[in-house]
């Protein structure tokens, strides 16, 4: 039995659309008909994502989510799940409060996103699938208070044009306990340091003591890089940047293209 890990977005649904091409779908039904185990592990929260999946009929055993700080098995029981540290965010509030007005965000308490701050940033409304997930109210004292307390707080997202991009990453990283990464384009989320797409997957290795050598991945961003590092059979897009293409042991124009690997 193989265990394959995917990315969705530019991945599985190469073109953004929620629109996954036949072929890749017959190589999907192909590979969970062969009595093989199929993960999504993807920057999205589990309520994106369950209705595309139903949507395409895609059977699946496990979802590892907000870039693996959420694990769900398919039941929809949350089995795993990795906060924003208490001890770093008096320091997290000072830097939002600063940049309030300078950049639109928005944060997760577990499974839902709420806006923090709405400001306009030309290359997010460029985008129609980034303007969907872009912040449009402004919620800062009630989001600052929630950010402060609550347990269950996993990710901050910065929405940007690609020149803030190194200044809000070095300005975290600063921060122990805590990363930046770049999700897509413009999107910078903020989290636990040991949040990755590969702690999602060592979670259900534990779990099924998997051997590594049955575990395939795939993916395209820079939030993929832990988990395509982590298996030997791992696939990056060939729409990646070079640094994911590196990575990965395979690089591939579609997911269909892991059979010839197989």
């Amino acid at each position: 039995m193989k265990w394959w890990f995917s990315d969705y977005d530019g991945t599985i649904n190469v073109n953004h659309n929620d629109i996954i091409e036949q072929q890749d779908l017959e190589f999907i039904n192909e590979w969970i008909d062969d009595g093989n185990k199929l993960v999504i592990a993807t920057g999205r929260m589990n309520h994106e994502i369950l209705g595309v999946l139903k949507q395409n009929a895609i059977p699946f055993d496990y979802l590892v989510m907000n870039n693996g700080a959420c694990v769900y098995d398919k039941s929809n029981n949350l089995i795993s799940h990795l906060t924003i540290p208490m001890a770093a965010r008096k320091e997290i509030v000072a830097i939002l409060t600063e940049w309030k007005e300078r950049f639109a965000m928005s944060y997760c308490i577990e499974n839902t996103r709420t806006d923090l701050t709405s400001v306009y940033t030309k290359e997010i409304e460029e985008s129609e699938f980034l303007r969907q997930y872009a912040p449009h109210h402004n919620n800062f004292e009630a989001g600052i208070k929630d950010i402060e307390t609550n347990k269950d707080l996993n990710i901050i997202y910065f929405y940007v044009n690609k020149g803030d991009i190194e200044e809000i990453k070095n300005r975290f990283h600063a921060i122990p306990g805590l990363k930046a990464v770049r999700t897509v384009a413009n999107v910078i989320e903020v989290m636990n340091a040991d949040v990755s797409k590969a702690h999602g997957i060592k979670i259900i290795e534990d779990m099924h003591n998997l051997d590594n050598a049955n575990i395939f991945t795939s993916g395209d961003g820079e939030n993929d890089i832990e988990m395509l590092a982590h298996t030997k059979h791992s696939f990056a897009m060939d729409t990646a940047d070079d640094v994911v293409k590196k990575t990965a042991s395979h690089v591939i124009a579609r997911v269909r293209d892991i059979k010839k690997y197989l």
